[in-house]
């Protein structure tokens, strides 16, 4: 992608993408972020800032321009969730620790973590690496991409299916 120095015709187009579009970003955003609603119209914000930053690249053709903005919103929403789990969450005090339940039963905790370990042992060497990489190490997909010596959408798809097979291992235990 490639920016330059905005124009009056830059300002418009960017004014009519937003006029157009961004109820049907704003609702792209919700179905994606429906475990956290309270960031989408951050997203959208942010997602707009992106297609200002790179407005000399809307596609020409009106049939693309829409695809073209989901695939920004899906990046900047991907891009906020891995920041999430690298930032340790803050502390409320103690109105916080007097919201959550008491501790699970112990036993329900190794089931889960016993189920977890023989999923991931189980996984492809390839999505093994590509999960090791990306979530463990807090590695970007273009960071793994070029470790692993792979395309980046590969990384992204194995790591995300790693994640899938993880997630369905502790949530089936």
């Amino acid at each position: 992608m490639t920016s330059h120095a905005p124009r009056l015709d830059d300002v418009d187009k960017l004014r009519q993408i937003f006029e157009e579009r961004s109820g049907v970003l704003l609702r792209y955003l919700k179905r994606i972020n429906t475990y956290r609603p309270q960031i989408v119209e951050d997203l959208l914000q942010e997602t707009m800032l992106k297609v200002w930053r790179h407005i000399g690249d809307v596609p020409a053709d009106e049939d693309h321009i829409q695809p073209w903005l989901f695939t920004i919103a899906r990046n900047v929403s991907a891009d906020e969730a891995r920041k999430r789990v690298r930032r340790p969450q803050e502390f409320q005090g103690e109105r916080e620790l007097q919201n959550y339940s008491s501790p699970a039963d112990p036993m329900d905790f190794v089931v889960a973590r016993e189920s977890m370990l023989d999923a991931f042992r189980k996984l492809s060497p390839e999505r093994r690496r590509a999960f090791e990489e990306v979530y463990l190490q807090s590695r970007s997909a273009g960071d793994a991409a070029d470790l692993l010596r792979v395309p980046i959408g590969t990384v992204k798809s194995r790591a995300f299916h790693a994640m899938s097979s993880l997630r369905s291992a502790v949530l089936s235990a």
